[in-house]
């Protein structure tokens, strides 16, 4: 099961991934999604799915809140649910 400082870490890794690719090709590319999962998945030892879902619940989350406020809210969300 998924914590929300887990979601956060996940994320965190991903947008470390985005950024060095953009570096690297000067600019981000659909192509990048895939690698950057792949390697997340691989990193946290984890299916793609989760990893999406991971990201995408602290990406929504930290759209609208601050870091201690989507920490909470995410660890609410994931209350009795396995991701």
């Amino acid at each position: 099961m998924l914590d929300s400082k887990k979601c956060l870490e996940i994320y965190e890794f991903c947008q470390q991934q985005y950024k060095k690719l953009e570096k690297k090709n000067g600019l981000y590319s659909p192509k990048h999604d895939k690698i950057v999962m792949e390697l997340a998945a691989k990193e946290f030892q984890m299916s793609d799915a989760i990893i999406n879902k991971a990201f995408d619940l602290a990406a929504q989350t930290l759209s609208k809140n601050n870091r201690a406020k989507s920490e909470k809210i995410i660890r609410n969300k994931l209350i009795g649910k396995m991701i």
